[in-house]
């Protein structure tokens, strides 16, 4: 996050937001839909996942997923050794079948700037943009996206 974000962050805004939220929340891991890309030898070159319950950053925003069929994108992260070579692509592709095999039809998630592009490539649409308050005069830009998962649904 550090890395990948240095160029819409400054290094006090990115310390704060990871000291206050972390960058993994192991509540998506217990509910089984998190993965991992790794290299032939191991190596984690990315990770990510979907949950139906709302990360600790979105409870300033609002206080519950609007549709129970709803999940959450979270935790999507490449290590920036492997950024832009398509890891984080096939782990967000991977969230989205997991999610619509699991009736989820439609899928949200809050990027941070330096992940909007991905986000849209891959068709999700910006909400809103909007900043995290972090305190000591500091915040967090980021933008909420969403992506109906209606075509994965149809496919099965």
């Amino acid at each position: 996050m550090r890395a990948l974000g240095a160029a819409f962050y400054d290094a006090m805004s990115l310390a704060a937001f990871i000291e206050r939220f972390g960058t993994m929340d192991f509540s998506i891991v217990g509910e089984g839909h998190y993965f991992l890309a790794a290299s032939g030898d191991g190596v984690v070159l990315g990770s990510g996942g979907w949950s139906r319950q709302m990360p600790g950053y979105q409870h300033e925003a609002r206080q519950a997923l609007p549709d129970p069929r709803g999940a959450t994108v979270r935790g999507v992260f490449t290590d920036p050794a492997f950024a832009r070579q398509g890891i984080g692509r096939a782990i967000v592709r991977q969230v989205e079948i997991d999610a619509a095999e699991h009736g989820i039809m439609r899928l949200e998630l809050t990027a941070t700037l330096s992940g909007v592009a991905l986000y849209e490539a891959l068709g999700y649409a910006t909400v809103e943009r909007r900043s995290i308050d972090l305190g000591n005069g500091l915040s967090f830009g980021c933008a909420d996206m969403v992506k109906s998962l209606a075509a994965f649904a149809a496919a099965a």
